[in-house]
């Protein structure tokens, strides 16, 4: 049942990867990621789950670069295993269900966005100032 689970989860990630083949760099640098340090899931840490070949994702990115480089959000890659792991915890935690599941995934705290369009930043802004509390 488990394994059930798990290869819906690789097959949307799959899915979602295939509909963003675009660029892998944002314009203002480089997408560098690398695997996240922690086993679960921390309260006091904004995780920014991507993909470098998604355009939301670098959307998002380019957003947060220009407005909140000094947060310093890592960027949690979803082709590192571990990531993915971390990915699917922030998935349980707000009940987001799979027919929903999209890139990129922001979780802070008690909110989250997933994907990014023009209403995102308003929300990203209102998001950060209840998680900076």
């Amino acid at each position: 049942m488990k394994n059930k689970h798990k290869n819906k989860y690789i097959s949307i990630l799959l899915i979602l990867c295939a509909l963003f083949p675009l660029s892998t760099t944002a314009e203002e640098g480089q997408l560098i990621t690398t695997p996240a340090q922690e086993e679960n899931l921390l309260e006091n840490k904004i995780y920014f789950f991507a993909h470098s070949m998604c355009q939301s994702c670098k959307d998002a990115y380019i957003y947060l670069y220009q407005y909140h480089a000094d947060l310093q959000i890592p960027i949690t890659d979803m082709k590192f295993h571990h990531n993915f792991e971390l990915y699917k915890q922030c998935v349980k935690k707000f009940g987001i269900a799979n027919t929903e599941l999209r890139l990129p995934l922001i979780c802070m705290g008690n909110h989250y966005i997933m994907g990014w369009d023009e209403t995102s930043g308003n929300r990203f802004e209102e998001y950060l100032n209840y998680f900076k509390k």
